[in-house]
Order: C-alpha cells, then structure tokens, then sequence
C-alpha cells in the first residue's frame, strides 16, 4: 500500500485513487516529496495525453507560488498543497473557442468548490474573500491559484493550485501571519484527516468546476454570493496601472467584481488583471 507519513497524519495516494476512479479530476494521481512547486510540476506534465485529470499532490515546496508572483508557504506535512489540470474539453472531444470569462467563471467555481470541501470535512464556516483567498474567521486558511496555456493542439490548459492550511499550530504562524492566517487544526474541533480533505477538493472540483464554460452562471454566482463576504465591503483595487475604490455590490461568473466606484459609476475587475490592495495608500503586489 502507498502510504505517505505528512506530519501527524497520512496522506493515502490509493485511497484518493480509489475514491476518485471513473472520475475526470483524479483520473491520474501522482505524489512528488519536495518540490519547487505544484503547479510548475503540473506544467511539466502537460503535455502528456493523459494530462487532462491530473493531480499533483506534494509534502513540501520549495518555491511555493501564489496570486500575482507572492509565495505561498507552509511548514513540511502541514499543509495540502496540490495542483490539478483541466483541460478547456476532454481529450478527444472537439475543442471549444476560449474566452476571457471561460477563466473568470473557472475562479469562481473553484472558490466555492474548495470553500464546500473544507467546509464539510473539518466542520467550519468558510468564507470566500475575493478573488482566491478561503477565510476563517477573517484569518486565511487557504489559497488558490489558476494559470492557463494554450497547448501545440489549440486547446487550452488550466493549472488549479489549491493551498490549505490544515495542521499548522499557532506557534508555526509567526511574523504577519500570526494576525491573518489560520489552520483547520486551530479552528476545527474535529481531527483533520488530510486524505479525506483531498477525496472532497477533487469531487467538489468535478462537480463544480468540469460545467465550465457551459455551467449555469445563475447557479454559480447565487452559490458564490452565499459564501462570499457581505456585499458592501470597501474595497480598493489597482488595475491597470490605477487604483480604484469603492463598495463590493455584486460578483460576475464571467466578468469579475462588480465595484461601486467612489469616483462614479459601476465597474467589474477581472481577478486575473486586479490587485487587491489593502489600503488606499499601499500597494501590495
């Protein structure tokens, strides 16, 4: 049997196998120990046929990333650091024109994916903060991270890395992180079995994310605004080179937030060009 010893708990490569087999997403499983990171691992991959699926699963990174170039870390066997591929259709099928909100809805179904995952396996209320952040409390417990390529064929490549906190203690949270972030260990009152946390990403993910682009924007945007932050929350966002302020009213599947702005008028902001800063005086890029 293929057991991985992660910290305190076990990570069970044939299980998550088992439990995905006849899926798409988990369709191939594959553990590296250490490496620099998941989704670059998964890029590696890519252009294998049997891309199309994949997960990445890893105990360490050495070169963690997250949105807009920040790094994502984690103490070694803490987290569930892991990657999965998805292709724009499944290999053999024709491929499907891309477009701008194909990448916008990909974002939105996978927060809220991830967010029902933790929510069932460790027992706690999650909250999405847009655009990728999972929110405990107001304390980080997660982060996502999407890429895409467009591959020799034509089609295009989506890398979903996805980055739970789950055993951390408070003592491994130090420097700013001690105010922003958290773990399913602090937070849950349940053990925090890392396996079944997976089997959950990865069927959520199907469920969720394999409808995009032809998912129900209705559905998806009624499921994100159930979990998301209330809406009127201030906000302030650098875009293209010039920030912007003003109130959160609504989120669109295939465009992005949708801002009050303080200066006039209604905009949406596309997560994948948008920085959220975190006053209106510094930039956190």
């Amino acid at each position: 049997m293929h057991v991985i010893v992660m910290g305190d708990a076990l990570l069970d490569i044939d299980r998550i196998s088992l439990e995905r087999a006849g899926g798409r997403i988990g369709r191939r499983v594959e553990y590296v120990e250490s490496l620099d990171s998941t989704n670059a691992e998964a890029w590696r991959r890519i252009e294998h046929a049997d891309a199309d699926g994949l997960v990445v699963f890893a105990e360490h990174q050495t070169a963690g990333r997250g949105r807009l170039g920040r790094t994502w870390e984690a103490p070694r066997g803490a987290g569930l650091l892991m990657s999965v591929v998805v292709f724009d259709q499944p290999v053999g099928q024709d491929c499907v024109a891309n477009d701008s909100a194909t990448g916008a809805r990909l974002g939105v179904a996978i927060a809220v994916a991830t967010c029902d995952a933790i929510a069932r396996t460790a027992g706690v209320t999650v909250v999405i903060k847009w655009p990728n952040d999972l929110l405990i409390g107001g304390r980080k417990v997660a982060g996502i991270l999407i890429e895409s390529r467009k591959l020799s064929d034509a089609r295009v490549a989506y890398v979903i890395g996805i980055g739970i906190n789950c055993l951390q203690h408070r003592g491994h949270l130090i420097g700013p992180l001690a105010k922003t972030a958290t773990s399913l260990e602090i937070e849950s009152e349940f053990a925090i079995d890392r396996t079944a946390l997976a089997v959950e990403v990865l069927r959520h993910l199907e469920e969720w994310v394999l409808p995009v682009p032809a998912v129900n924007v209705d559905r998806l945007r009624a499921a994100w605004m159930q979990r998301c932050e209330p809406m009127g929350r201030r906000v302030h966002l650098l875009h293209g080179g010039k920030a912007y302020a003003g109130s959160m009213i609504d989120i669109d599947p295939g465009a992005g937030l949708v801002v009050q702005l303080d200066e006039g008028g209604v905009r949406a902001f596309s997560a994948l060009e948008t920085t959220v800063l975190p006053s209106p005086t510094t930039v956190d890029e």
